[in-house]
C-alpha cells in the first residue's frame, strides 16, 4: 500500500470520527450520568441551582448495566467437543474475562466498539495481542458495512496525545499497522509501518444492532429525550417538595407588641426615628397565637399536592422501560411487589429475547476475534467455521429449579457437561471439575462391580467343584444331595 493512499485513508477516517464525535460524546455523557441540566430561570439563586443538580436521575445508565450483567462469555467450543478450543488460552492470556465487560459496555452505549488482534511485539509473531477501543475515537470503513466481517481499514485516534500540537493516529489495513501524524505534511506523515501478516484488516466491530445500510445503534441514544423529560419532572417534584409541600399558616389584624425596657417598663424607642420598637413574634409549631381584637383572623394555605408529579415520573420511567426492553422492576420507581417466580419470568420475557439478540450479534464478533487469534498463532484461517462462543447462564431461576431441570435433562439422555451449563453461576472450570469427578466415580463403580462379579464367579466355581464326585463320574453323592434339599 502506497503511503499517499494510507494518508488519504487516515484523513478520511478522521473526518468520520469528527463528524460523529459530538453525538457519541453526548451519548457517553448520558450513560455516565453527566446529563444536560433541566431548564431553570436565568436569575435562579444558589438554592434553585442546587435542586437542579439533585434532579438528575440516571436511568439510561441502568439500561446499559442491566443487560451487561447478563453478558459474559465463558467458553469457545467446536461442535462435538466437550472442552474449550485451543484459542481459548489466548482469551485467558489477554485477561478477557475481566476486559470483555468494557467491550460490551462500549458497544451497548454508543452502538459500536472495536477489537484489534495483532501479533504481540513483546512475545513474538505467534502470540496474539487483543486490544479494544470505543467508537468515539475509532472508526472502521467497510466495502459493505452490513455484511463484511472485516473492514477495509480502520483508524484509532487516542484521546491523550503525546504533544498538543500533533494528532497521532493508528491505521490498520490488510497489510500493516501505520502510525500517522495527521497534522504533518504528506511526505512526513507516516511515522511507522508494522506489517502484521494477517491478510485481512485485523479489526472486529461489536454492535448490538446493525441495519442493512451498516448503521449501528446503541441503547442510550433513543432514550435521551425521555431522560431529559424525567429530569425535568424530577426537578418540578423537588421544587414542589421544597417550597410547597408544607402547609402555610397566616394571621391578619394582629396588633404588634411594643418592646419594653426590662428595668423601667417603658416602651423602647428607636434612637434615630423615635418610633416605638416592636417585637417580632417567634413562629414555630409550639407557638400559640391569640388576638384580643375581633378583627384578627387566622388561616392556613394548603400544601401543594405531589401525586400528579410522581405519577408523571412513574409513567416516564415505564416508557423508558418499554423502549429499552428492560423489565420495569429493574428501574427506579417500579411498584412490582409480592410477585411469584412465574410472574417475574413473564415480566422478563421481552428482556430475555433482547439478551438472545445481543448474544447472537456480539457472539459472532467474538468468534471473529478467536479466528484472528488462531491466524496469528498459525493454527487456523480467518474463514468462517462452526465454532461458537459459550455464554454464561444468567437467568433468574433459583438453584433448586435449575438443579431439578438438570436432573430431568440427564434422565432424557443429555450429557452431564451440557446439563451443567444450565446451572446459574457454574463456570467452565466448575463444569470440567464436576465432569471429571463424575467420570472418576463411574470408573470406580465399574471397577467395584467387575471385582464383585469376579469374586462371585470364583466362589461359584469352588462350590461346583466340591459338590462333584472326586472319581470324576459326575454323580452327586447322596450326602451332598440330601444337604442340598
Amino acid at each position: 500500500m502506497s503511503l499517499p493512499v494510507v494518508l488519504q485513508r487516515a484523513r478520511h477516517a478522521k473526518e468520520l470520527i469528527d463528524r460523529d464525535f459530538d453525538r457519541l460524546n453526548l451519548v457517553d455523557r448520558y450513560a455516565r450520568g453527566a446529563h444536560r441540566a433541566p431548564w431553570m430561570p436565568a436569575k435562579a439563586n444558589s438554592e434553585f441551582k442546587d435542586l437542579v443538580k439533585r434532579s438528575i436521575l440516571n436511568v439510561t445508565g441502568l439500561v446499559v448495566e442491566t443487560p451487561l450483567n447478563a453478558l459474559r462469555v465463558q467458553g469457545f467450543r467446536r461442535p462435538g467437543s466437550g472442552e474449550n478450543a485451543y484459542e481459548w488460552r489466548y482469551w485467558q492470556k489477554n485477561r478477557m474475562d475481566e476486559r470483555q465487560a468494557a467491550v460490551h459496555r462500549a458497544a451497548l452505549t454508543s452502538g459500536a466498539a472495536y477489537a484489534v488482534v495483532t501479533p504481540d511485539p513483546r512475545k513474538g509473531r505467534r502470540e496474539p495481542l487483543i486490544r479494544a477501543y470505543d467508537s468515539i475515537n475509532t472508526v472502521a470503513v467497510y466495502t459493505d458495512p452490513a455484511w463484511d466481517e472485516y473492514p477495509v481499514y480502520a483508524l484509532h485516534v487516542p484521546e491523550q496525545q503525546p504533544d498538543e500540537n500533533t494528532t497521532v493516529g493508528y491505521l490498520w489495513d490488510d497489510v500493516a499497522r501505520y502510525t500517522i501524524d495527521l497534522d504533518a505534511e504528506p511526505e512526513s506523515a507516516v511515522l511507522a509501518a508494522e506489517p502484521h501478516g494477517m491478510n485481512v484488516c485485523p479489526v472486529v466491530r461489536f454492535s448490538p444492532s446493525v441495519d442493512l445500510r451498516g448503521r449501528t445503534r446503541g441503547l442510550v441514544e433513543p432514550l435521551v429525550v425521555s431522560q431529559d423529560r424525567l429530569n425535568q419532572q424530577t426537578l418540578s417534584l423537588l421544587l414542589n417538595q421544597h417550597w410547597g409541600a408544607h402547609a402555610i399558616r397566616y394571621a391578619t389584624g394582629l396588633a404588634p407588641s411594643e418592646r419594653l425596657d426590662p428595668e423601667t417598663g417603658d416602651p423602647v424607642r428607636d434612637p434615630e426615628s423615635g418610633e416605638p420598637v416592636y417585637d417580632v413574634p417567634s413562629l414555630d409549631p409550639s407557638t400559640l397565637l391569640m388576638a384580643p381584637n375581633s378583627d384578627a383572623s387566622f388561616g392556613q394555605l394548603p400544601a401543594m399536592p405531589t401525586g400528579d408529579l410522581m405519577a408523571s415520573r412513574r409513567q416516564t420511567i415505564e416508557e423508558i422501560s418499554s423502549l429499552a426492553d428492560v423489565p420495569p422492576h429493574y428501574l427506579a420507581g417500579a411498584s412490582l411487589v409480592n410477585l411469584s417466580a412465574d410472574a417475574l419470568a413473564a415480566a422478563e420475557t421481552s428482556f430475555k429475547r433482547m439478551l438472545g439478540s445481543l448474544q447472537d450479534s456480539l457472539g459472532e464478533s467474538w468468534e471473529s476475534v478467536f479466528r484472528l487469534c488462531a491466524t496469528v498463532a498459525g493454527r487456523g484461517e480467518t474463514e468462517q467455521d462452526e465454532s461458537q462462543v459459550e455464554w454464561a447462564e444468567k437467568s433468574t431461576r433459583s438453584l433448586a429449579q435449575a438443579a431439578d431441570a438438570m436432573v430431568k435433562l440427564m434422565q432424557q439422555g443429555v450429557p452431564l457437561s451440557v446439563a451443567l451449563r444450565k446451572i446459574p453461576g457454574f463456570s467452565q472450570a466448575d463444569i470440567d471439575e464436576a465432569v471429571k469427578a463424575a467420570e472418576e466415580a463411574a470408573r470406580k463403580a465399574e471397577a467395584a462391580e467387575a471385582e464383585a462379579l469376579k469374586q462371585k464367579e470364583a466362589a461359584g466355581g469352588v462350590d461346583s467343584q466340591s459338590s462333584r464326585d472326586p472319581s470324576g463320574s459326575g454323580r452327586v453323592p447322596a450326602r451332598a444331595g440330601s444337604a442340598g434339599r
